[in-house]
Parts: structure tokens; sequence; C-alpha cells
């Protein structure tokens, strides 16, 4: 197994619209651009030929056995995305766009937890709706100074291409920080805020998150 660490460019000298939901930082606006445009055209990505992108934040974590090689299920199944979770925020300052592409926006009703997922790299560079949606939601920097939410941009991308083989995969327990996803669980996750506070004690304790409820158990490290 080859493992690699690329450099990515976060600067840009777009700042956000004062009307904008200003509690999002800059920060995370360019990581939102970076997750729906700029990956997928990182050299790391163009050069090394890959037929599948899945996305693992640092935070992110499978809670248990999988118990299936997830690209061998997705390529078996020939699915061009695949996903755990859903969310919603507002998508406000997406609409103009998406009312070029859906007779009825409201279509895009949730977004993905897209700090896991696994696309079909072919797909994503040959569906020209949704390489034409994407070219619109970084167009003058459109997605930072408003704020788009890459979630509700994958989303959007999987609603306007009616050709996308897409799944929810909810048999596999998976995690991010405080948010726990048990296996058979639907859509959404569950708070465990107590975990969020529990993890700045790591150097004095292993903390393990347990069952559906996501119950803490603590184990002191002497």
């Amino acid at each position: 197994m080859n493992i690699s660490f690329a450099l990515a460019n976060f600067q840009t000298s777009s700042q956000p619209a004062n009307e904008s939901r200003l509690a999002k930082t800059i920060g995370y606006r360019i990581m939102c651009q970076f997750w729906t445009y700029d990956i997928f055209y990182h050299p790391a990505i163009t050069e090394g030929h890959y037929d599948y992108l899945m996305r693992m934040d640092a935070d992110s974590y499978f809670s248990d056995v999988t118990k299936k090689d997830l690209f061998v299920y997705i390529h078996r199944q020939k699915f061009d995305y695949i996903y755990r979770a859903e969310y919603w925020e507002p998508i406000t300052p997406m609409v103009p766009v998406l009312e070029h592409f859906l007779y009825d926006t409201s279509d895009v009703s949730s977004c993905i937890y897209n700090n896991f997922f696994i696309i079909r790299l072919k797909w994503f560079y040959e569906s020209k709706r949704v390489q034409t949606f994407i070219q619109e939601l970084i167009r003058d920097d459109l997605m930072i100074r408003e704020y788009i939410g890459d979630g509700c941009a994958h989303a959007a991308m999987l609603k306007i291409d009616n050709q996308v083989r897409v799944k929810q995969i909810t048999d596999i327990s998976y995690g991010h920080n405080y948010h726990i996803m048990p296996r058979g669980q639907g859509t959404t996750f569950v708070d465990v805020k107590e975990f969020d506070e529990e993890i700045k004690k790591s150097c004095q304790q292993l903390t393990v998150l347990r069952n559906r409820k996501g119950t803490l158990t603590r184990i002191s490290i002497s």
C-alpha cells in the first residue's frame, strides 16, 4: 500500500458577504468548495488515474467492523455515489442556480452528511449537468462569498442528474466527532455531546462509545 500526502492551496481573496451566514468562517467556506470542486482537480487525483475517491475526515471513524469492502461493493453494484447519513441546513444562496436544473428546487430537501462518501470519478467528470452546475457554484466564488455547504452541493448533484446510481448505506456503524450513526439506524445521526468534552481528556483516558445511544465508557490510562 502506497500512502502519500499532498499539499492543497486554501488561499482566497474573497470575503464573506455581509448578508451571508457569518458564523461560517472563511476557512470553513474554502473547505466546502474544496470538497465540491477543488479536490477533483487536484494533481494528486487527476494524475493518479483513480476510479473512486473516498472522503474520511480526521475526526471520522467506523465504530465497528464494516463487514464488507466498500470499494468492492460500490464497484460490483455499479453505484456512482454512496454515503451514510443526511442533515439539513438552508440552501437559499444555491436556489437561483438550482432553478436552472430542477423544476422544483424543494427536491433538494436534505443535504449529504458528506464527511464520509465514496464517488465514482468517471461519473463526476462525465456528467454534463453536474459539471455545468459545479461551474455555476464556483463562478465568482459564489460558494465562498454566500456560503453553500458542500453536503448540500453534493445532494443537489445527485438530484440534477437523473441517471446517477446512488445508495445510502445504513449497515455500517459510522461516527463523526460526537455524531454517531449505529448500524441499522436511518438517515440521521445521534448527538453525544459529552463525547466532545471527554475527548479533551484523551491523554488521561480511553473513551469508548457503546450501543445505539452512544453510552460513554471511560477507561483510565495509568
